[in-house]
């Protein structure tokens, strides 16, 4: 019965592999058809292991049964979610790109590319060694490189694309030097071997390795200030936007996830993680604000998303991060499908904000904090004072605020306050359920500095969410958005300085 599981854990990379390779030489609508049916293989042949998975424990397949460093794929309770997550958004976006190129002379190539994209993100959660690991995150990022460019008469498209290649190559020199470390000073890539050297007080090399990871992260997860390339990504196929989403551009998050057990050796890495995570989401939420394009906007939705996924990883929620994982990238998959459809739209119009709102979800807040606080010191004691509720409370109150300047009092507190009540009881659960699925936790406090850094940073971000149609009209309020409109040029520069090191196309 294991033989016969480990054979179908290779089965599920191996799936969209053959698919991609022989899609490519079909007629257009046959390479849509063997990539549909290639990533159903993949999908249901996920659901079978992830069953078995949780049922009997991990399933490992050896692709080299014998010599001294094994490279070995295996099933656990992480490649599970992450794989029945990938294989089912690779097929959902495999299937809408049939008709959403349909006509298109260079679809099969597009097939192609993706079936083989997905076997690469399949072949990256699955994997049991580091040195796979890292062949598998190389072969993802030139995969999708290769889907950036499918139209290559775009001048606005290759230079994304070369700025996507550009920071995924640093990206991938910081995991090689993280790799060569960790068997030097270890003389294995193993994972198992890895975490239990860690666990049993083997921990030297650690903090380096942490560093060269959380680095690592943060450039393919786009953290500022090497986010600029995502937005710029929005001339490719609305198909490729939406896939990104299926274990590409929250890799960051996945390898901090499945590396935690060697991460809480690396407390400066760590720290790391909590500043830069916060710093990008609240910078990508202002931007996010001023985008006039639906596909822009969702860009800088999804920075902000994985900055916050750092930060929960910066403060030791792996757990919660991994199902942070999976939430956002179905909601936002979703959303770049459906970005169509609200073309012609009418626009949510602004609903100022009276003091009395204000007051009522400044206290709704606080509330939350307090009650956040109380659950976190019975689940992890020692930890920090209901950091992770600062996001939670400040949106709550911001929602709940504007339906009682909006509708009034009376509906406010109908509606809006059960509803904020039964949507913190899901956060508790969720942060409950984080603490099973995880491999580690930390039970350490962040200290006052990063405490109060993080709590600075999203008190910030609601004020300014409170006041933003206040100043609007002012001259201040006026040069901020025309500042937020361009990311504070943070791209801008980012673009002179590739500009030097690989000039942009010609125009046609």
């Amino acid at each position: 019965m294991e033989s016969t599981l480990g054979l179908l854990l290779i089965a599920v990379p191996l799936a969209p592999l053959l698919g991609g390779l022989v899609g490519r030489f079909r007629s257009q609508d046959g390479s849509g058809r063997l990539a549909t049916l290639a990533a159903w293989g993949a999908l249901v042949l996920s659901l079978v292991l992830a069953f078995g998975a949780f049922r009997d424990g991990p399933v490992t397949f050896r692709l080299i049964p014998s010599g001294p460093e094994p490279l070995s794929l295996r099933m656990d309770g992480i490649a599970a979610t992450m794989s029945l997550l990938v294989s089912f958004l690779g097929l959902t976006v495999i299937r809408f790109s049939r008709r959403y190129l349909a006509g298109d002379p260079r679809q099969a190539q597009f097939h192609s590319w993706m079936s083989l994209t997905l076997a690469a993100v399949l072949t990256l959660v699955l994997s049991a060694n580091l040195l796979l690991v890292w062949v598998a995150w190389v072969a993802t990022s030139l995969f999708l490189h290769r889907l950036l460019l499918h139209f290559p008469e775009r001048t606005g498209a290759i230079f994304s694309a070369r700025k996507k290649f550009v920071v995924s190559r640093l990206g991938d020199a910081c995991l090689l030097a993280a790799v060569l470390w960790l068997y030097r000073q270890h003389g294995t890539l193993e994972l198992d071997r890895l975490f239990a050297a860690a666990a049993g007080g083997k921990t030297n090399g650690l903090p380096i390795v942490g560093i060269l990871v959380a680095a690592c992260a943060c450039l393919k997860s786009a953290q500022f200030p090497f986010h600029s390339w995502l937005p710029d990504t929005m001339e490719t196929p609305t198909p490729v936007s939406a896939f990104m989403h299926a274990g590409i551009i929250n890799a960051g998050g996945f390898l901090i996830v499945r590396l935690s057990p060697l991460l809480i050796h690396a407390p400066e890495a760590l720290a790391g993680l909590t500043v830069i995570g916060s710093l990008t989401a609240a910078f990508a939420a202002v931007v996010m604000l001023a985008q006039p394009t639906v596909k822009r906007a969702l860009a800088f939705s999804t920075i902000a998303q994985m900055g916050f996924m750092m930060l929960e990883c910066g403060l030791g929620a792996f757990g919660l991060a991994l199902i942070h994982i999976v939430a956002h990238s179905l909601y936002k998959a979703h959303a770049f499908l459906h970005a169509g459809s609200t073309i012609g739209t009418r626009p949510r119009t602004a609903i100022p904000l009276q003091t009395g709102g204000l007051v009522y979800g400044v206290i709704i807040a606080t509330g939350l904090v307090g009650g956040e606080s109380l659950l976190t010191q019975r689940l992890h004691p020692g930890t920090g004072p209901g950091l992770l509720a600062l996001p939670l409370a400040g949106a709550l109150a911001y929602g709940l605020a504007r339906l009682w300047s909006g509708a009034g009092p009376g509906p406010a507190l109908r509606f809006g306050l059960p509803g904020a009540l039964g949507f913190t009881a899901l956060a508790f659960g969720l942060h409950a359920l984080s603490t099973r699925i995880s491999p580690v936790n930390l039970t350490a406090d962040p200290g006052w500095v990063l405490s109060a850094w993080v709590a600075a940073v999203f008190s910030a971000l609601f004020l300014f969410q409170v006041l933003l149609w206040r100043f609007r009209s002012l001259p201040f309020g006026r040069a901020f958005y025309v500042h937020a409109l361009n990311g504070f040029y943070v791209g801008t520069y980012a673009n002179r300085l590739l500009s030097r090191l690989w000039p942009k196309p010609e125009s046609h």
